[in-house]
């Protein structure tokens, strides 16, 4: 996850168009560390997660971790132990691929810089399919937020990227057919137009990655709504806002290009509470849980939603730390009891 700025060569066969199974749209996005959590933790958690009304979770593949010892190895144990755990509550998996390993980096890169060869990047993604199909997984995002230096340095390429997503979605449909492909959920960065040597609006590296090629490679776009502090209200630097309501906005682009029956998957959202000066009071998170999925559920070109996350980091005094449904403690917060009442709510409807 990633603060929010304020500012403003195969081709894949297109998959389904409708959402997966569960037909609800309630996720958890439970960040990064899940496979570091001990046996109890990683129980308690998936165990909230579907106490909550969550039939989803989104989760990392690690490549830098699970081919740790280089391009023939595979470390797959600790992760394999959070999808089997979640798979046994009845959780639908989001395997979001990430992360190079250090000897597929440029000289000078890091784990958010993108492999020399993309190839490396799709190889391990087939890799991954093929023995995840047999976990249960049934979706795969491909790589996370390119749009922004946090995650692609030395900052965003929308073309390169775009390789990626069309030499891995090849890769992961050649094992697995019926896999959901989503392309990388984008990150917040101010109005449209927005852009930098670091940084660029996500609906702009969307419209440059439909002229780069990217319809057919992906099932689904992935999106990362986040407006905090200011809620969900109207705004042109609003990621939530360019979801639909902007001009340009992400609908209107794919709408552009021939991919209006494609869906909106919003793979993180959410907003913090504690102390912070960008941090929100628990009632305000609760509000906007129940705004937010009243929402996505009446429109239809929006997919699940994956709220970020289950559990706080620690005490509020960083906006990084507060943006569960239950505190560091396990307690509830008031968000826990409105996303349930919302889950429970949509299952009855259904």
């Amino acid at each position: 996850m990633v603060l929010l700025t304020t500012a403003g060569t195969a081709e894949a066969s297109q998959g389904s168009k409708s959402s997966p199974r569960p037909a609800n749209r309630f996720g958890i996005a439970a960040g990064g560390a899940l496979h570091t959590l001990s046996p109890r933790d990683l129980a308690r958690t998936l165990d909230g997660v579907r106490a909550v009304g969550a039939t989803r979770i989104r989760v990392d593949l690690n490549w830098a971790l699970i081919q740790q010892r280089g391009r023939n190895s595979y470390r797959w144990t600790s992760f394999d132990r959070v999808v089997r755990a979640a798979r046994a509550r009845g959780l639908h998996v989001l395997a979001a691929i990430l992360y190079t390993p250090h000897w597929a980096q440029p000289q000078g890169g890091s784990g958010v810089t993108p492999p020399v060869n993309l190839d490396d990047y799709a190889a391990f993604a087939q890799k991954a399919a093929a023995h995840y199909r047999r976990l249960g997984v049934e979706a795969y995002e491909i790589w996370n937020e390119p749009n922004i230096v946090d995650f692609w340095a030395p900052g965003p390429n929308p073309a390169r990227y775009t390789q990626m997503l069309k030499l891995a979605a090849a890769a992961i449909k050649h094992v697995d057919p019926a896999a959901t492909v989503v392309s990388a959920g984008l990150s917040p960065y101010g109005a449209y137009g927005s852009a930098d040597a670091q940084h660029m609006n996500p609906i702009n590296f969307l419209e440059q990655m439909y002229a780069n090629g990217a319809r057919g490679s992906l099932d689904a776009i992935g999106w990362h709504p986040y407006h905090y502090p200011y809620g969900l209200g109207y705004s042109v630097s609003s990621a939530w806002s360019q979801m639909s309501a902007t001009s340009p906005s992400a609908r209107s682009v794919m709408i552009a290009n021939g991919d209006a029956a494609t869906k909106i998957w919003a793979t993180e959202f959410g907003a913090p509470t504690g102390t912070s000066s960008r941090s929100l009071t628990e009632a305000a998170q609760a509000q906007l849980v129940t705004l937010a999925y009243t929402k996505l559920k009446a429109w239809r070109w929006a997919g699940p939603g994956f709220f970020h996350s289950y559990r706080d980091r620690g005490l509020g005094t960083s906006v990084e730390d507060g943006f569960g449904l239950v505190r560091a403690d396990w307690s509830k917060k008031p968000s826990y009891r409105a996303y349930e009442l919302r889950a429970k709510k949509s299952a009855g409807s259904r």
